[in-house]
């Protein structure tokens, strides 16, 4: 399936990928991407689907789920599907679980340092399992940790993944920390894991 998509077409685990959308937020995330030579650079945000109409998110007050038909009703996406069932459905699990800690201890904000540092720092290796287990431990009891938008999506991939035995490296062979949204979406294109599934028009839902 490629071509224009609805909300009925969507799965639990899509990645979306969002176009800049004429915001001056925007407008500086793809300034910043085209100035390090991302060639996907109209690619300014990404997140995971929990459902076919939720979306998971580290933007402004954190980790966030928006409702496509609502709050994000205007804005445009490139769909990505992981081809792996159960790895599709543990990160939308992993994503649901990071939103509902942070609705209750507000302790998962946003990252605009970290999200600014991706475009110019090194890519650096994935973390491994045990660096993982002890970011979610922490998380998990309480302590602050902050995302930016790839950054939650790529842990999250790499986490489940690890969970279903398969290592980290093998879904994102980078940082977390280091992949911006254009760097995510070039990734996903070439990913033999994932496939692009179509688009969500603005508006179209």
């Amino acid at each position: 399936m490629t071509g224009q998509l609805g909300c009925r077409d969507l799965a639990a685990g899509d990645i979306l990928l969002k176009v800049n959308d004429g915001s001056v937020l925007a407008g500086a995330i793809q300034f910043g991407q085209a100035l390090r030579g991302g060639a996907n650079s109209a690619v300014v945000h990404a997140g995971v689907l929990f459902d076919p109409t939720f979306i998971i998110e580290a933007q402004g007050h954190g980790i966030s789920a928006n409702d496509l038909r609502v709050q994000n009703k205007e804005y445009g996406y490139y769909v990505f599907r992981c081809l792996h069932p159960n790895m599709a459905a543990g990160a939308a699990t992993c994503a649901r679980m990071m939103f509902d800690i942070h609705q209750s201890g507000k302790t998962l904000g946003y990252s605009i340092t970290g999200a600014i540092g991706s475009l110019f720092g090194r890519r650096g290796s994935a973390a491994t399992p045990t660096q993982m287990d002890q970011l979610l431990d922490r998380v998990l009891t309480g302590k602050q940790h902050r995302f930016f938008c790839s950054q939650f999506v790529v842990y999250v991939y790499q986490f489940v993944a690890e969970q279903n035995g398969v290592p980290a490296g093998r879904i994102f062979n980078v940082a977390d920390a280091m992949v911006p949204p254009s760097l995510l979406a070039a990734d996903l294109a070439n990913h033999s894991s994932f496939a692009e599934v179509g688009y969500l028009m603005p508006g179209a839902r």
